[in-house]
């Protein structure tokens, strides 16, 4: 089934890194142009999508301000965005989850409507950047099951899991600036 529009989808944006290079820093809340970094993140997604659920690990109340759905891990130790995806899932409204990075501001405009076009016959639809992969895939709700699987066997890899699936690469080439992420404090000057 295609999605004919952005409505039908649930988002999830992964904000429960540790925040390494950022100095310990909580990612999503760091400001960039004049605004915490996971503001800039819901403005270039949410005519896209219907709900966000937003994965942290600290500062929940904090998130609140941006989503009811703040959905913290349940793992006692931290395992990575596949972790804080199987978390969040149940908490998605729709079938088809679009699971996006707190630390990507400008996110394109179309990029719910061409991963749609790509997940038809597939578990996952990932953009792709000059061959790499991005952390910004439309997955289909119900594998959860899989991602379970792959936590409960310590296989912890968010790119090996899509690797596993069914997936579709849709290349982003034409807008590569568009999937800039914020990985160090220097890179907050924009």
């Amino acid at each position: 089934m295609t999605i004919s529009n952005t409505l039908d989808t649930s988002c999830i944006i992964l904000a429960g890194g540790e925040g390494r290079r950022v100095g310990g820093q909580d990612k999503g809340l760091v400001q960039y142009k004049g605004q915490a970094l996971i503001a800039t993140v819901i403005n270039c997604i949410k005519d896209q999508v219907d709900d966000i659920v937003i994965s942290a690990n600290r500062n929940i109340d904090t998130y609140r301000n941006y989503s009811h759905h703040v959905i913290k891990d349940s793992a006692s130790e931290y395992r990575g965005p596949l972790s804080g995806i199987a978390a969040s899932l149940p908490y998605c409204q729709h079938s088809h989850v679009l699971i996006v990075a707190c630390d990507m501001p400008a996110l394109p405009d179309d990029l719910v409507s061409r991963l749609a076009d790509a997940i038809e016959c597939n578990d996952t639809a990932i953009a792709i950047i000059d061959g790499r992969l991005q952390l910004a895939m439309l997955i289909n709700k119900n594998s959860r099951a899989s991602i379970q699987q792959r936590l409960d066997d310590k296989r912890l890899k968010l790119i090996q899991w899509v690797e596993s699936t069914s997936y579709r690469a849709v290349s982003f080439d034409d807008k590569a600036e568009a999937f800039i992420n914020i990985n160090r404090l220097p890179d907050l000057d924009g």
